[in-house]
């Protein structure tokens, strides 16, 4: 009798160890045949009755988005959101002027002058990417700024250039 309870448990033992390896392997290979889709790469139709995010936009490689040419006109309104902008979000770090003298520049690794010709040189696009993905030491704003409000910014950036 005694047998026959240690081969039972055998059995019921043998057959867990047999499906909790089948579900280990199912689990670990599931994603393998899964079909993937990487952003961007395929243009899905919406649903019907889909409402879009206000103020979103396809995420792009840096240089891609560099080459994009400012769509807002740099006009007084422009200028003046920019300004109320760059105060709030970038005058901590790189100073009213954009001199990169800010309250915060001395504790950190000093931000760049955005008034220098190298900055200058740079295309609007460089600008607005970095304003709303960040960089290397600069933090990214694109949950708190559209990308108008992006462009203002960027309007406000050249302009600081211009008065010296």
């Amino acid at each position: 009798m005694k047998w026959v309870f240690v081969l039972c448990l055998l059995v019921v033992g043998g057959v867990a160890g047999v499906m909790g390896g089948l579900v280990v392997y199912r689990w670990s290979t599931s994603m393998q045949n899964d079909v993937k889709f990487v952003p961007g790469q395929v243009t899905m139709s919406q649903p019907p009755g889909t409402v879009p995010r206000e103020g979103s936009e396809l995420v792009v490689a840096r240089e891609i988005y560099a080459t994009r040419k400012n769509p807002v006109v740099a006009d007084a309104q422009s200028l003046a959101r920019g300004k109320k902008l760059f105060d709030i979000y970038c005058t901590p770090c790189h100073g009213v002027s954009g001199k990169g003298d800010g309250l915060v520049a001395p504790r950190f690794i000093p931000p760049p002058d955005l008034t220098s010709q190298p900055v200058q040189a740079k295309p609007d696009g460089h600008f607005s990417y970095y304003i709303g993905y960040g960089g290397a030491i600069m933090p990214a704003y694109g949950e708190a700024l559209s990308p108008a409000d992006r462009w203002d910014i960027v309007n406000h950036i050249r302009a600081l250039a211009k008065k010296g």
